[in-house]
């Protein structure tokens, strides 16, 4: 029946509008039922007139279905040139910066001045559907130690040793009987490996300032100190916080709550306050960041504009040793590459240990949690943060006039370590700091900017755009931006800036 029933239609002039016919199936309906109609009229032995009437019914409803200038096929879509006033109109950057002081003097003044420009951030961040989930913020900074031992006095501890004590800021599960399963874990890996857990401490904070999704998926925030007696080189302590981070992450896999597990930081040098918050409402979440005890000599700020993956309490930067603007275009490469060196990186400063801490990246982060976590591997396996950088975001070396003639061992550098360490590239503003070290540095396209100044009373300043902290003028002795390839090192030991043209200068110094 269905190969007949075009045959009950007149046929088209035109071949091309069968196309547009609805398919069969649907059509039958109204065709039959106007051939049932006209049988029961003769078999009743209607008149002509009547008949007549009924085959035009059916046949005007069949046309109505069938009707192909109604149906025509899809026509194709007209390209339009894109407006160029809308490209340029379109924002999506992250915002970062970072204050030093190079007299390495801890003061409250450098936490504030990075919440001040951290909040002029606002507009370069993202914000979810409720308008009040920041897609991240942070603040990396020194171990506030003022802070810590006035908390430490009150539940009876005496005062921390600095150089032998490790801050770890943790993210917990939500639900109290998966967070006390997680904080045993945690204990009993810092136990095993022969370190004294002194005690843990809530984060106070103001949960009224989260936005709605963000407090949803909110975790809970404690800090745990750690003593670690065995070590006295300072390297060697953080090296031991690394490993026990590796060992608590392995422990916890196969826990239902493993995802919810997180460090923020576990560094006996710095500590990093951040969520899934507004630039502006950081400071008034955490309420350690508003108290005049919390001082340090430097502060790393970074508001995220969230492009790879989708907003989460961990993703907040600062990372544990980066702060990033931009992405990486190469972070599937550049994960395989990690993955096949595992099995046989090796370095004496391990002692053998190497396969604890394994593996070095998580195909589950963002590409910036996996970019500082190679940075964070080189750094602990006893580069310095300028190297590290160098080796993973190379600069563009080759048919270089300058460093052909005035530091041709940074070419040799670049040419030895491009077969070990494939470059994570992409649009790049990377600021870093291990402590004692504070920096920043661009990648070879420069795509992203980067001013800086200095000013006559010993303060550094970088940020993603100026005019984000107040500024006495006068006081300004230097400024400009980083071009590509450009990097700024801040020695808060030395009170050295290292370098302000090219990498290699600081490489040269700190050799």
């Amino acid at each position: 029946m269905a190969a007949t029933l075009p045959r009950a239609v007149a046929p088209s002039p035109r071949p091309a509008a069968a196309a547009g016919l609805l398919p069969l199936p649907r059509a039958a309906p109204l065709l039959l039922a106007g051939r049932a109609a006209a049988r029961r009229l003769r078999a009743r032995g209607a008149r002509a007139p009547a008949l007549a009437a009924a085959r035009r019914s059916w046949a005007v409803s069949a046309r109505a279905v069938l009707d192909v200038s109604r149906h025509r096929a899809p026509q194709k879509p007209v390209q339009e040139a894109a407006d160029m006033n809308d490209i340029l109109a379109e924002r999506g950057a992250c915002g970062v910066g970072f204050v030093a002081n190079l007299n390495n003097e801890p003061s409250f003044n450098i936490v504030r001045d990075a919440l001040t420009a951290l909040g002029c951030m606002e507009h370069r961040g993202g914000c979810g559907a409720d308008n009040d989930s920041g897609d991240g913020a942070g603040l990396m900074s020194g171990i506030p130690w003022d802070l810590f031992n006035d908390w430490g006095s009150k539940q009876g501890l005496a005062p921390f040793e600095k150089t032998h004590t490790g801050v770890g800021m943790v993210f917990l599960p939500q639900d109290d009987n998966s967070a006390a399963e997680a904080k045993a874990v945690v204990e009993k890996v810092f136990t095993d490996e022969g370190l004294e857990v002194l005690g843990w401490r809530p984060v106070p904070f103001d949960v009224s300032v989260v936005g709605r999704n963000a407090k949803e998926t909110m975790p809970k925030i404690e800090q745990i100190f750690v003593k670690i007696a065995k070590e006295d080189d300072a390297d060697d302590i953080e090296r031991e916080l690394y490993i026990c981070r590796k060992l608590i992450e392995r422990a916890a896999k196969s826990a239902s709550w493993a995802d919810e597990l997180y460090f923020c930081s576990l560094s006996s040098k710095t500590i990093i306050y951040k969520g899934m918050l507004r630039s502006e409402v950081l400071g008034q979440f955490y309420l350690d960041l508003r108290n005049e005890l919390y001082k340090s000599p430097f502060a790393i700020y970074h508001r995220r504009f969230s492009t790879n993956t989708s907003p989460r309490w961990p993703l907040a930067q600062p990372m544990r040793l980066l702060g990033h603007n931009g992405e990486i275009n190469t972070i599937q490469g550049n994960l395989n590459w990690m993955r096949s060196r595992e099995a046989t990186i090796q370095s004496p400063v391990w002692r053998g240990r190497e396969n604890e801490i394994r593996p070095f990246g998580d195909p589950k982060a963002s590409d910036s949690a996996n970019l500082d976590n190679a940075a964070e591997l080189l750094l602990r396996s006893g580069r310095s943060p300028a190297e590290a950088m160098m080796m993973l975001v190379p600069e563009a070396y080759k048919n270089h006039p300058t460093l052909s003639i005035k530091y041709p061992e940074a070419v040799d550098f670049y040419e030895y370590y491009k077969g070990q360490m494939e470059a994570w590239d992409g649009p790049a503003l990377l600021l870093f700091s291990d402590g004692r070290t504070v920096g920043a540095c661009l990648d070879r396209n420069g795509l992203r900017p980067a001013r800086y100044w200095r000013t006559s009373d010993g303060f550094v300043y970088v940020a993603s755009e100026v005019g984000v902290i107040p500024m006495d003028e006068s006081k300004v002795v230097m400024k400009g931006r980083l071009g590509p390839g450009m990097m700024i090192t801040v020695d808060l030991q030395t009170g050295q800036i290292l370098n302000l043209v090219s990498r290699p200068r600081c490489l040269k110094t700190q050799k």
